[in-house]
């Protein structure tokens, strides 16, 4: 009785993410090695272009020059022209800050071995980290076979957090880029696609993403009193309930008790 009374008490206090019964999201506590709350943390969902955390990943790993310029190539509509020559580290900003899907298409095709060689090593360390239940299969994420969990996203940003490039660019609100064109320069002006950045201090890597199939999405990895949290959400029908529900886990002041029913402590990926 008194164990269910504790349960009661918990689901009780939990009550205010109820409203919240899209989709799937948490918020979890590196130190502690487990979730403060969470809804459907094993869900395979959309992730739309989170995925560019996955793309700008490889191109690190690879150890490109990223102030070598690349020939912007790709379908998608984006900042740059296509045919421009410019610098990966350029097309990192655009990609990670103001979600250019240009911009991550140009990374792709330009990899060594070309847009199919990208693939693969993505996909090949995708499975070297664990990440069972994530598929990529292009670099901007506006494919809906681009798929991964809330369980996996955790882990990805544990892997990355140490990462100076993608710290230092995605965590940004706003920035410019000065692209030279003859005698002249061009200043594209990129502002950050997440809104939550602007409300607060502490969030180290961030990165949303939208399409239709997989509706309003973010990632970030965030610092709270000296502790690491993921904060992750998928499949949201509206970039406002993304963000109140966002700035609800980012708030949420942290639990010590037995988590809610629907939760299981135990965490099965490789950190």
């Amino acid at each position: 009785m008194k164990k269910l009374f504790l349960l009661f008490c918990i689901c009780i206090s939990n009550m205010s993410y109820a409203q919240h019964n899209h989709g799937a999201w948490g918020l979890y506590d590196y130190d502690l090695l487990e979730y403060q709350i969470v809804y459907n943390r094993t869900d395979v969902r959309g992730i739309a272009s989170i995925t560019k955390l996955f793309t700008a990943t490889t191109i690190l790993r690879q150890g490109l020059d990223l102030n070598e310029k690349v020939k912007v190539t790709g379908k998608s509509k984006g900042r740059f022209s296509r045919g421009a020559m410019v610098p990966r580290i350029d097309l990192m900003k655009a990609m990670l800050i103001s979600s250019d899907n240009l911009a991550a298409e140009t990374l792709a095709h330009s990899y060594p071995g070309g847009f199919d060689a990208f693939i693969v090593d993505t996909n090949q360390w995708i499975r070297g980290a664990g990440l069972i239940s994530t598929k990529i299969v292009d670099a901007s994420g506006l494919h809906p076979d681009n798929v991964s969990t809330v369980d996996n996203l955790v882990a990805l940003l544990f892997r990355i957090k140490d990462n100076d490039v993608i710290r230092e660019i995605s965590h940004e609100r706003t920035t410019t880029l000065n692209l030279p064109k003859g005698k002249k320069t061009i200043k594209i002006n990129l502002r950050n696609t997440n809104p939550t950045l602007f409300q607060f201090d502490n969030i180290i890597i961030s990165k949303t993403g939208f399409t239709n199939p997989a509706g309003r999405c973010v990632a970030m990895l965030v610092r709270k009193e000296d502790r690491l949290y993921a904060v992750v959400v998928l499949g949201q029908p509206s970039v406002k309930e993304r963000s109140q529900l966002a700035n609800e886990l980012i708030s949420k002041e942290p639990i010590r008790q037995i988590p809610p029913v629907y939760q299981t402590i135990e965490f099965a990926f490789p950190l």
